[in-house]
């Protein structure tokens, strides 16, 4: 009976770790919300936690007009779609020969990638920025798509390995045998079938780059700024003109892509990640 109750205590624990950590999180987004509804006199003359008096959506307007939240959201679709979706497609050539062709050093190159995507990005800014400068691409946002699509391959390159490898090899074979060459059987074939791994690759990208701001921070002028420097410049802004309530509005604004991603995908994402990882 004792031995019953001991996974179900703790089971129990577990949720309630859970709950109140999303709780707290849910409670934190609640917050903004309020504070973004508040003209700038009632946020800096009531109690940050008080129901707005007379909510408006001003600040939202205002932000995504005035402070050009709208253009820096516009530089962050492109830049996070193209870095992407160009990196996952890379990502799935090399997957795909490491997965299924047979060739020396194969596990070789596998593990230098894999050390790749563990070296933390931090330490690469100084090369990858003498670098850039030498070809002639210190600023704008080519230089930051190229960064982006490189930076992604590693990590992509593990989880879709896993899938082309968990795909039966009765498909090439049969391929082969209709005269199909290499190329179409892995475009027409293989690809479809993993296409829940680079869905789930994808996205994890897209988020990933949406929020991405140190990369950007070093190769972007303000004018062709991203969102998470548009938001950066908006608290500096905020700092000389108290405009908190539009820095408030910003924030959500540029937290809607990834909360509808995970909202709607979250079983979706787990699911292509967790069989990529255990596969590989």
């Amino acid at each position: 009976m004792s031995t019953q109750r001991q996974p179900t205590f703790s089971r129990g624990l577990v949720y309630l770790a859970l709950a109140l950590a999303g709780l707290s999180t849910l409670s934190a987004f609640v917050w903004v919300f309020l504070i973004s509804l508040k003209t700038t006199t009632e946020f800096l003359t009531t109690s940050p936690f008080s129901v707005p008096q007379a909510p408006s959506f001003d600040n939202y307007r205002s932000a995504w007009a005035t402070a050009r939240m709208g253009y820096y959201f516009g530089n962050s679709l492109l830049a996070a779609t193209v870095g992407a979706g160009v990196s996952v497609l890379i990502s799935a050539f090399a997957a795909y020969v490491l997965a299924r062709v047979v060739f020396p050093l194969r596990e070789t190159i596998a593990r230098y990638l894999l050390v790749g995507y563990m070296v933390p990005l931090m330490l690469t800014f100084v090369p990858l920025f003498f670098m850039m400068s030498k070809m002639g691409l210190a600023s704008g946002l080519l230089p930051l798509v190229l960064l982006y699509v490189a930076s992604g391959i590693p990590f992509n390159t593990f989880v879709l390995r896993g899938f082309f490898a968990s795909l039966p090899g009765e498909m090439e074979e049969s391929a082969a045998i209709d005269g199909a060459s290499p190329l179409r059987t892995f475009w027409q074939i293989m690809m479809p079938l993993a296409w829940p791994g680079l869905v789930s690759a994808f996205l994890l990208n897209f988020v990933s780059l949406w929020n991405e701001f140190f990369l950007a921070l070093l190769f972007l002028q303000k004018e062709s700024a991203t969102l998470p420097l548009g938001l950066f410049y908006m608290a500096q802004r905020a700092e000389y003109s108290a405009q908190w309530t539009e820095l408030f509005a910003g924030i959500l604004l540029a937290s809607v892509p990834a909360l509808v991603i995970f909202a709607l995908l979250q079983d979706h994402i787990t699911r292509g990640i967790t069989q990529g990882a255990v596969k590989g």
